[in-house]
């Protein structure tokens, strides 16, 4: 994602945000169904349950709570290892940005004329806005890269149990 120009340079970052969205879109889509289902299955047993106790499917009964608290987990890990890694990147970010800043005053405290000024502070401003620019896609890639995988988890639990409690 380095070195983004402006312009027709940003389609392949616009190409991945449109990518990471639409599985992340599909994802929530599968879940949501998913989810539903699960619920309405797991409701109908247990309403069977209360008026044949004996008959009643205490296996299922017994994985809900088990199996929603590991996918929350590995979700919760997924999704603090992901910020931790964001945070990494921002801090390399402004520690690199100070560098750029330092370089820049220098540059322009070292001018020895009012154009190479100008021409520092330019330089500085416009290599400063590409940086930026590149850092913002890269950042909202990587969000949605997370929270895709932090989701994934629960949505494949959530899908298992809607396939199994079909049959």
């Amino acid at each position: 994602m380095k070195n983004i120009a402006l312009g027709i340079g940003r389609v392949p970052a616009l190409t991945a945000f449109a990518s990471i969205s639409g599985k992340n879109a599909a994802q929530t889509r599968e879940l949501s169904v998913a989810a539903a289902e699960v619920v309405f299955r797991r409701v109908t047993l247990g309403w069977f349950a209360m008026l044949n106790p004996v008959l009643a499917d205490h296996d299922e009964f017994a994985r809900m709570v088990p199996e929603k608290t590991q996918a929350f987990s590995d979700s919760g890990s997924v999704l603090f290892t992901g910020s931790m890694r964001i945070g990494e990147r921002v801090s390399r970010y402004l520690a690199d940005e100070t560098t750029h800043a330092a370089d820049t005053v220098m540059a322009i405290w070292t001018s020895r004329s009012p154009a190479a000024l100008m021409a520092a502070q330019a330089d500085g401003a416009i290599s400063w806005f590409g940086r930026m620019t590149a850092q913002s896609e890269a950042m909202c890639l990587r969000s949605l890269e997370v929270q895709g995988a932090a989701m994934a988890p629960i949505h494949r639990t959530a899908t298992e149990n809607a396939a199994r409690l079909r049959r």
